[in-house]
């Protein structure tokens, strides 16, 4: 489909991840852009930044669109000169006159809840940008509101250019000649773009390519996340992107926007060593490639799951003992958003036992100290970033495996939402999973009678399973509840079930030895002992083995 196709009042959605089927990239005929552009640099001394402001305003997006904030980080050593050749909006902030904070991070977060371009470009201050780069990123926020672009990029080690060659050769559109991009470091994202149909096949879990030296993202997706994590000093754009994914973005290659990286990239030269500083920060914050959690049983600033379930003073005597069975489950990243009447609280006089609220004093007593347990007051509209969220009723009852099972469905196929036919419940109660990153591209489009279903399923995909599917059960019928909650590993289930069928076999076999062994009795009574010593011998002869099964057989039953 081409842009003139998708330019209409209200885009189509993209589903998944597959953004050709909105906009390929091709401009209908006179196409002239509206949206504007905040460009943001942070800089920390550096001596590129003039070739990076050059190429900038050089660029044939309009000018009226386009804005650039510097953003000195150098803590007044050394400040940034913009040089000669600079756009016509731009502005420079010495962060350390408005922060105590420092890093790519923290410059970003302030440069960028400095401006107010419908388009935010987070660009390094070591980049030469072509002459259509800006454009280039540009055009897709105007066809696709979720787009998150990832720009081309030659790493040169060698350059002789002033700040007004590179101007001119940006101007006239040759500054792509100097270099042959194949002869180049190949950086490591453009396998994942061809594994992936450039990203048309990813469902978004390759976010990881959205990287900070030259990549756009609208700001109607940016508004939804936590923005720059101050607290990284690498690898923050990495943990952007992934919030990003979690706000419903759509990530594209755009490679067509293109521009020479000045110098040799971090990664190739301290792969090792970044991977392994980033990745601790990541597993904290990002639940999604599972492989950098490396520990089960461990509470994480961002879950897998988050369950969200209400209590009320009516049926608070079932709320522990199935958010017990919820925190017991064998997929232990999981927290539980427990919502009730809990303002109403108070530690003032009251006839305990008598008191109909007297059970919610005791659910919050059970679960005060266990942080895995968030009390709300009111169901939260959103559980981002965390990407999965699983809405019950706290009369259902979870079995060890459940959680474990809702992921395994979702995850791989990738799917918007499943529900779950549920014992004891009507449909509009049933146990439901969504995908929040599916969710939350959904919420915009819901309007004009379509409902959040409608719009998930759009996207990808709504189903309904069976409760077996999930082991889902109604608590209510559970004659049991003051029994100690144990979780079950799948495995031990698997063993145990292994073993009761070996008992039935051995009963069965001890069944057919004693008749056997009745027979053999009466044949060695009616032989005069002869035929007891001819089986004795066989036994010898065999190494005692017929014996031993014997043996164990009884064994077995004896257990």
């Amino acid at each position: 489909m081409t842009a003139a196709d998708s330019q209409t009042a209200t885009p189509p959605i993209v589903s998944r991840n597959r953004w050709r089927d909105v906009f390929d990239g091709t401009l209908p005929e006179g196409w002239e852009p509206t949206l504007t552009v905040s460009v943001i640099i942070p800089s920390f001394k550096s001596k590129t930044l003039e070739f990076t402001l050059a190429s900038l305003a050089a660029q044939d997006y309009p000018e009226d669109l386009l804005e650039v904030v510097v953003l000195d980080d150098g803590g007044g050593e050394e400040p940034v000169e913009l040089g000669e050749f600079v756009p016509k909006n731009t502005r420079v902030i010495r962060i350390h006159e408005v922060s105590d904070g420092w890093g790519r991070s923290n410059a970003t977060d302030i440069g960028i809840k400095s401006t107010t371009g419908d388009i935010i470009y987070w660009c390094d201050s070591d980049m030469i940008l072509f002459r259509d780069n800006v454009r280039q990123h540009a055009k897709w926020g105007h066809f696709i509101p979720e787009a998150a672009t990832i720009g081309e990029k030659g790493f040169i080690e060698d350059w002789t250019y002033t700040p007004e060659e590179v101007y001119e050769k940006v101007k006239a559109g040759t500054i792509g000649d100097d270099y042959d991009r194949s002869d180049l470091h190949e950086h490591w994202s453009k396998q994942i773009y061809r594994d992936t149909d450039d990203l048309n096949t990813s469902d978004g879990r390759n976010y990881s390519t959205h990287m900070g030296a030259c990549a756009t993202v609208t700001r109607a997706v940016y508004d939804r996340t936590f923005g720059q994590d101050t607290r990284l000093h690498l690898g923050e754009d990495t943990e952007i992107a992934y919030q990003l994914w979690q706000a419903g973005a759509v990530f594209i290659p755009a490679h067509d926007a293109v521009g020479w990286h000045m110098g040799r990239g971090t990664i190739q030269d301290h792969a090792a060593k970044v991977a392994w500083h980033n990745d601790v920060h990541f597993a904290q914050r990002m639940a999604i490639p599972r492989y950098r959690r490396k520990a089960d049983n461990r509470i994480w600033e961002v879950p897998l799951i988050k369950v969200v379930t209400e209590v009320t003073a009516e049926n608070a005597v079932y709320a522990r003992p199935a958010i017990d069975r919820i925190l017991n489950n064998t997929q232990t990243d999981v927290h539980v958003v427990l919502v009730g009447p809990w303002s109403e609280l108070h530690d003032g006089r009251r006839r305990m036992l008598a008191d109909p609220m007297n059970e919610l004093y005791l659910v919050k007593e059970w679960f005060q100290t266990d942080n895995r347990v968030i009390f709300a007051e009111e169901r939260p509209e959103s559980v981002f970033p965390a990407p999965f969220r699983v809405d019950m009723p706290i009369t259902v009852e979870l079995s060890s495996e459940s959680l474990q099972e809702m992921y395994v469905m979702m995850d791989k196929p990738w799917i918007g939402a499943i529900r779950f036919f549920t014992p004891g419940h009507d449909n509009d109660e049933a146990v439901t999973v969504w995908n929040s990153a599916v969710v939350e591209r959904a919420r915009p489009y819901v309007a004009d009678g379509r409902s959040l279903e409608d719009v998930v399923a759009q996207i990808a995909g709504f189903e309904w399973r069976a409760s077996e599917s999930a082991h889902i059960s109604d608590i209510r019928e559970n004659d049991d509840l003051g029994a100690r909650v144990v979780r079950v590993e799948p495995r031990v289930a698997q063993l145990e079930n292994e073993l009761a069928d070996m008992r039935i076999r051995a009963e069965r076999a001890e069944e057919s030895v004693s008749t056997t062994r009745l027979v053999a009795r009466g044949l060695n009574a009616r032989t005069g002992g002869r035929a007891g010593r001819a089986v004795r011998g066989i036994n010898g002869k065999l190494g005692g083995i017929p014996a031993r099964v014997v043996r164990k057989l009884r064994g077995l039953l004896a257990r």
